[in-house]
C-alpha cells in the first residue's frame, strides 16, 4: 500500500482526539438520540466507546501508511455511523438496511478481487497474504464509512434544512378534497390506532395514520390552512409540538415508537386545536374595532395576548399548563380522542363504548 503519512503518529493520534470533540458537538445536536431504553448518560458512554472503538481499530490500520485528516475523518465516522444505524433503524429502516447491503456487496467483491491474485512469490506467501488481509480491511473501513456518511448526510440534511427527521406519506389535505376528509370515510385507516394493531404497525405506517388524523381535523375545524405532520427528536418531557409558520405538527420520535396510540392521538388533536386558535387570532385582527369587543372574539383576544407572551413548560411549566391555549387544547384532544375511539369500537365490534 503507497504511503500517504501526512501527519506524525503523534500528531495522528492528537488530531483523532480533537476532531472527536469537536465532531461531538455537532453529532449532539443534530444526530444524538438516546439508544431504546437507556438513559441519556448510559447513551453516551455507549457513543463514546464506539468511537474510541472506532479510532483505535482505524489507527491501527492506518498508522503506518496513511497518516492523514481523510483517515481521521473515516474513523469517525465508521465511529458515529455505527451508533446512528443503533439509533434509527427502527426509523428509517429502508435506507439504513439498502445503504449497508449496497456497502456489504460492494466490500466482498473488492475483496475477492484483493484476495483472488495469484501470489508468485511462494516465499512471501505469508507476508503477502497479511498484507492482503489488512488492504481488505481497510477497503471494507473506507467502504463502510462511506455508506455510513450517507445515512448521516440524508438524516441530518432532514434536520438541518426541515424541521423533522420524518414526514408522513399521505397526501395533506386540500380545499378541493377538504369535503372527503370525514372520519367516516377514512374509518378503515383511524381503525389502525387500536391499539393491539398500532403495536404491529411501522413508524412510518404510524406516522401516514396520524397524518390521516391531521386531515379529517382540519376538516371538522373547518381550517383553510394544511395541516403536515412529521417526526423529530424532542425533549424529553415534550410529546409534540404545532409550527404555524409552515402548519405543521410534529411529534416525538421516542412517543411514536413507544407510547400509546391513545396518547399520540391525543398530542394530534392537541396541535391542530393549536392550528384552530391561531385562525381564530388571525379572525380577530382582522375584525374591524368595532366588532372586537364582540363575545364570539373574547377567547380570540385571549389567545392573541398568550401567543404574543407565550410561556413555555421549560420556562415556567404551571404558567404554561394553565394558559387559556394550553388548557382548552387539552380539553378539545380529550373529547376528541374519545369520539375517534368510539367510532373505532362501533366499526370494529359494532359498539360505542
Amino acid at each position: 500500500m503507497k504511503k500517504e503519512n501526512t501527519l506524525s503518529k503523534f500528531g495522528f493520534i492528537i488530531e483523532n482526539f480533537i476532531w472527536i470533540l469537536i465532531s461531538m458537538i455537532w453529532y449532539k445536536n443534530v444526530l444524538f438520540r438516546c439508544i431504546g431504553s437507556h438513559t441519556f448518560l448510559e447513551s453516551k458512554l455507549i457513543l463514546w466507546g464506539i468511537l474510541l472503538t472506532s479510532c483505535i481499530i482505524g489507527s491501527f490500520l492506518e498508522m503506518k501508511n496513511i497518516r492523514n485528516r481523510v483517515s481521521v475523518f473515516f474513523n469517525l465516522v465508521l465511529g458515529y455511523g455505527i451508533y446512528t444505524v443503533l439509533t434509527y433503524i427502527q426509523i428509517r429502516q429502508t435506507l439504513i438496511i439498502s445503504s449497508l447491503s449496497v456497502v456489504t456487496v460492494s466490500s466482498i467483491i473488492c475483496a475477492f478481487l484483493i484476495m483472488c491474485r495469484k501470489i508468485k512469490n511462494r516465499k512471501r506467501f505469508r507476508k503477502i497474504l497479511c498484507r492482503r488481509t489488512l488492504h481488505v480491511a481497510f477497503v471494507t473501513q473506507r467502504l463502510l464509512g462511506i455508506g455510513l456518511t450517507l445515512i448521516m448526510a440524508l438524516l441530518g440534511v432532514n434536520i438541518l434544512f426541515g424541521s423533522t427527521i420524518m414526514k408522513s406519506t399521505v397526501n395533506t389535505a386540500t380545499q378541493t378534497n377538504l369535503s372527503e376528509q370525514s372520519l367516516a370515510n377514512n374509518i378503515e385507516i383511524i381503525a389502525l390506532l387500536q391499539d393491539d394493531t398500532w403495536r404491529s404497525l411501522s413508524v412510518q405506517e404510524r406516522l401516514n395514520v396520524l397524518q390521516t388524523v391531521a386531515n379529517v381535523e382540519q376538516r371538522y375545524l373547518g381550517l383553510s390552512n394544511e395541516l403536515n405532520v412529521g417526526a423529530t427528536n424532542l425533549r424529553e418531557d415534550v410529546m409534540g409540538y404545532y409550527s404555524d409558520n409552515i402548519h405543521e405538527i410534529v411529534v416525538d420520535i421516542d412517543s411514536l415508537l413507544n407510547d400509546s396510540s391513545w396518547e399520540v392521538l391525543d398530542t394530534v388533536c392537541h396541535e391542530a386545536y393549536h392550528s384552530y386558535q391561531h385562525r381564530m387570532v388571525d379572525a380577530f385582527n382582522y375584525a374591524d374595532e368595532n366588532s372586537k369587543s364582540l363575545k364570539i372574539f373574547r377567547k380570540a383576544s385571549y389567545y392573541a395576548n398568550e401567543f404574543n407572551n407565550y410561556i413555555s413548560g421549560e420556562a415556567d411549566f404551571c404558567k404554561y399548563y394553565y394558559q387559556d391555549c394550553e388548557s382548552d387544547a387539552r380539553d378539545y384532544a380529550e373529547d376528541a380522542v374519545y369520539n375517534y375511539y368510539r367510532r373505532i369500537n362501533e366499526y370494529l365490534f359494532g359498539t360505542g363504548e
